[in-house]
């Protein structure tokens, strides 16, 4: 009995944890559509969440010290666990609204991303509560034998939570987001969150309470536990499914949301991983062409070069390389994005076709791959990797840039910023790219103004480019981005106000 009763613990604990961290992962994906997706984004979510935990693992010992029952411990466990699926549900009906509320009234993204943090971290705060009261029942249990180790029982279980942690945060992103989506994985997780509340609630009714008086129990207690947590369940599988929120189609690495427009009278479709900020790519049915700017311009410096290799650093909806391909079928074109499963995305959904024949996809990390595979070289090079509307930054290093300078004759590069000295992320990037092209540099503006918008970087006098040392817009004096030195990171933040 004693090795069941503690098995029934650890399940308790393994399922506890393995929602604590999917949701952590889910509250990453879900808010990176509206906020974006960086390592300080990442980082500020991931600080908020170890917060609520270890607020969780605070307030559960300081509740285990007024428990003098066992009965009373799985209780409580019981109860707290029922409001972090409680919370969690509240959280899944008003996400969406409130990060697009934050979206709208703050241009810090360390500010919404700790909004985010704080939404998910109410429920993961309760969800740890349990560890402290569940190793307080095992103690009271077992006083009565002559050794009673209560490190062991506080060792075990904070063991198998993280062991649910580890599971929770890899099966995530590999299994539960690229096969059942975003809010049924957010659903599975609170049924994870109901199922340990009925565990802990109905090992209680088994357990005899040790305190003879057993009028200061709350008999109704477990009735609550069991009303909130099935609550929680049924309420989140219902919102899910009557208001059929859109969250993209999920992948291992990210998500790809489809939308449908006219482009000169001609049907057009359009595919971003963040809508909200871009569109990755522009396709034309009819004419088998891209339809935004940057890419008729990348087409055209691959009509001046007349390249027999290709690559492309990021498939950006794959809609320049399609449009190369099938217009040029002797043409040898690989496409490098670390998504291994866009094709799939843009087969279905976004070319409604089979990607050419003549592209050779690679899932891979660009630097990673072009660095492993150091003999390739190609005749044309295009850099269009992005995580929202900015760039892949570790592609526009100075080592990373002398690799692609050795690898292709011809580069272009498609970045989003403004032409403008005092911005500093789109300043690194001229500057990154006039160190290591010189007077080779060349820059093409889509208009004179200093909105926001793409921006190609050219090493060779690409149509209707300028010399990069040459124009008013660039800042000599701005400092370079090195491995060392992650400035595009510390630029993004402080200037995306002036966004």
């Amino acid at each position: 009995m004693e090795k069941k009763i503690t098995a029934i613990c650890l399940i308790i604990a393994l399922l506890e944890g393995f929602a604590g961290l999917g949701i952590e992962i889910y509250s990453i994906r879900i808010s990176a559509t509206y906020i974006g997706s960086s390592i300080s984004i990442t980082g500020v979510i991931l600080a908020m969440v170890l917060i609520a935990i270890a607020i969780g693992y605070w307030y559960g010992g300081r509740l285990s010290q007024s428990t003098r029952t066992p009965r009373e411990a799985l209780l409580k466990a019981g109860f707290v666990l029922s409001l972090s699926a409680v919370s969690h549900a509240i959280a899944c009906i008003i996400q969406l609204p409130l990060l697009a509320a934050m979206t709208s009234s703050t241009d810090n993204p360390i500010v919404a991303a700790m909004g985010v943090g704080l939404l998910y971290g109410v429920g993961l705060a309760f969800g740890s509560t349990c560890i402290p009261l569940i190793t307080q029942f095992l103690t009271l249990q077992y006083e009565s034998q002559d050794h009673v180790d209560a490190g062991k029982n506080a060792g075990m279980m904070v063991a198998v939570t993280t062991i649910g942690s580890v599971f929770g945060s890899t099966v995530t992103p590999i299994l539960l987001l690229p096969y059942i989506g975003l809010m049924s994985s957010l659903a599975l997780f609170i049924a994870a969150l109901a199922t340990s509340t009925l565990l802990c609630t109905r090992l209680a009714t088994y357990i005899q309470n040790k305190d003879a008086d057993t009028k200061t129990a709350k008999p109704s207690l477990h009735y609550k536990n069991y009303i909130l947590a099935m609550l929680a369940f049924i309420t989140t599988v219902v919102f899910i499914y009557i208001n059929k929120v859109d969250t993209g189609y999920q992948t291992s690495t990210g998500a790809w949301f489809i939308g449908y427009s006219t482009y000169e009278g001609k049907t057009a479709v359009t595919i971003s991983d963040n809508p909200t900020q871009s569109t990755s790519s522009c396709w034309i049915y009819e004419t088998k062409k891209n339809c935004h700017w940057y890419g008729e311009i990348t087409v055209q410096g691959i009509k001046q070069t007349s390249p027999a290799s290709l690559v492309f650093l990021g498939g950006a909806g794959m809609g320049t390389p399609s449009e190369v391909a099938y217009h040029n079928p002797d043409t040898v074109l690989t496409v490098i994005d670390i998504d291994k499963d866009l094709p799939k995305i843009i087969e279905a959904h976004f070319l409604q076709a089979p990607i050419a024949k003549n592209i050779d996809f690679i899932g891979d990390d660009a630097r990673g791959y072009l660095t492993r595979q150091n003999d390739l070289t190609y005749d044309f090079m295009l850099i269009d990797a992005f995580q929202g509307r900015f760039v892949a930054s570790n592609l526009y290093t100075l080592e990373a840039l002398t690799k692609f300078k050795a690898t292709s004759k011809f580069i272009m590069a498609n970045i989003i910023g403004r032409p403008v000295t005092e911005h500093g992320y789109t300043q690194t990037l001229f500057k990154n790219w006039y160190e290591v092209f010189g007077e080779s540099a060349y820059v093409i503006t889509r208009n004179n103004s200093a909105d926001l918008q793409n921006l190609m970087l050219c090493n060779f006098a690409c149509p209707n480019g300028q010399k990069l040392s040459q124009v008013d817009f660039f800042n000599k004096n701005q400092k370079v981005h090195t491995d060392d030195l992650p400035r595009l990171d510390k630029y993004y933040y402080h200037s995306i106000e002036s966004l």
